[in-house]
């Protein structure tokens, strides 16, 4: 019987919302390169370039795809592009080229972003509007329809059929009126921004403070590596004080308080990725001040111990969010989990060709599953009585700038992740070196799987998005 599947962080509008500004597209068709449900299965030639430049040329997250992985409900992460993206250290000649070739953003959406009058906030809008386009649609040209919820309450079991999307947002750059997020003029509007997009129908669940560069608010970790590293320079107030000896600024602060506050809307919470190691640390301790009761969350990421970047979760980071009540995505990137650091990309890849797939699926398997023990034995550590499982959950990022694990290119396979890490639970516990005991708390394999994959991010949106 396939698991249900919760996936916390997916960018399933990122390449349809940008395709949509060329005017021989159409969102409403399932065939248009415009339309969310648009499939473009990677094919064989996509999968070596990939392997080669390592970023994918091809959908991840398109509705489709998640409908055909057995996705129940998808978090969909909303995100204007940051102007610095499409500004890359090359002739303006290749500009447009080489980022399109790197997001398929669509050079038109480029464009748009390259104009001095692109609006953040105003662009934060109609990639919203665009997801509403087709919400209870059945596209033409196609066959299913997707649900937008904005509460809780409405993860019913009738609605268990059908694919449910909640909204969350990737860069607090978003409220910014206007693309210099250094003009104080174009924060005029924050508290008033903050509020309007409470008011939306189907509000975010959660939002970044952070995203790849700069944006005013707080000090940023690095991101971007490999080709892309070379190609755009995150160093700008990166890992480093931004206010006095403060990492997060006082527009920063003002926007953590109009986020978590009730009194404009309903209660917002914040993901901690992209926030640089001391921006976390400074955050908890203002959280623990002011707002102890806000669980933290960390949508998509790995763990230090396998891939030492800081934009990584240390053991520190993993205390906080389990004491908290928290969530942490997992996320399906091969450098994310740490899979480069054992060895070259593309020797390791050549020597899963003569494996049969159920190898193969069980070998690209192994680093999503590390981290997920990882985080749980830790939480084992820090309290044996309770679910060492209960906080950790997956958060893909697909279609982000991501180079997937090999088997698991897309939503489509989810299941077969699924069963692969299953066998993974099983292998640990019929090993005598198991840190968390074999039935603790009664649980077998099955329902660490049946926890990771769906029924932790599940009990925790009931709890919170509301």
């Amino acid at each position: 019987m396939p698991f249900p599947i919760i996936d916390i962080h997916v960018h399933s509008t990122l390449k349809p919302y940008g395709h949509s500004f060329y005017p021989n597209e159409d969102l409403k068709d399932a065939a248009s390169e415009a339309c969310i449900w648009y499939n473009d299965p990677p094919s064989v030639g996509d999968q070596l370039l990939e392997n080669t430049i390592g970023f994918p040329r091809f959908r991840q997250s398109d509705f489709t795809s998640l409908a055909k992985g057995g996705a129940n409900v998808a978090i969909v992460s909303l995100y204007p592009i940051e102007v610095s993206f499409v500004k890359p250290h090359v002739s303006p000649l290749v500009a447009n080229w080489l980022v399109n070739l790197i997001s398929l953003f669509g050079r038109k959406r480029i464009e748009h972003i390259k104009e001095p009058s692109f609006n953040y906030f105003q662009d934060l809008q109609k990639e919203y509007n665009f997801l509403l386009a087709l919400h209870n649609q059945q596209p033409v040209n196609g066959t299913r329809k997707y649900q937008l919820i904005g509460h809780a309450d409405e993860l019913t079991d009738e609605a268990k059929n059908t694919l449910l999307i909640i909204t969350s947002i990737e860069g607090a750059h978003v409220f910014c009126d206007g693309n210099n997020v250094e003009d104080n003029a174009a924060w005029q509007n924050l508290a008033a921004n903050v509020a309007r997009v409470k008011q939306w129908q189907h509000p975010p669940f959660f939002i970044t403070l952070n995203h790849h560069f700069y944006n005013g608010l707080a000090s940023h970790a690095k991101s971007l590596y490999d080709i892309v590293a070379k190609l755009l320079d995150q160093r700008y107030k990166m890992d480093q004080t931004v206010a006095g000896d403060m990492y997060i600024t006082s527009r920063g602060y003002q926007l953590i308080d109009l986020l978590y506050s009730p009194l404009n809307g309903r209660r917002i919470l914040i993901d901690i990725k992209h926030m640089a190691k001391a921006t976390r640390k400074e955050f908890y301790a203002y959280r623990k001040l002011h707002y102890p009761e806000a669980p933290i969350i960390c949508s998509h990421t790995g763990v230090q111990k396998y891939y030492g970047e800081k934009i990584n979760m240390d053991d520190d980071d993993i205390r906080e969010i389990f004491t908290s009540g928290g969530l942490i995505g997992i996320e399906l990137d091969q450098r994310i989990l740490g899979y480069n650091s054992i060895g070259h990309r593309f020797v390791n890849w050549f020597k899963n060709i003569f494996r049969s797939k159920r190898q193969k699926e069980y070998v690209w398997a192994e680093c999503f599953w590390k981290n997920i023990l990882c985080v749980a034995e830790q939480c084992y550590t820090l309290d044996p009585q309770q679910n060492p499982w209960k906080i950790i959950c997956l958060g893909s990022d697909l279609d982000g700038v991501i180079n997937p694990l090999n088997q698991f290119r897309t939503a489509t396979d989810y299941q077969r992740l699924a069963d692969a890490l299953l066998l993974h639970v099983q292998d640990y516990w019929s090993s005598s070196s198991s840190k968390i005991p074999k039935g603790h708390l009664n649980l077998d394999a099955h329902n660490v799987v049946y926890q990771v994959m769906y029924s932790n991010a599940l009990y925790f949106i009931r709890e919170n998005y509301r």
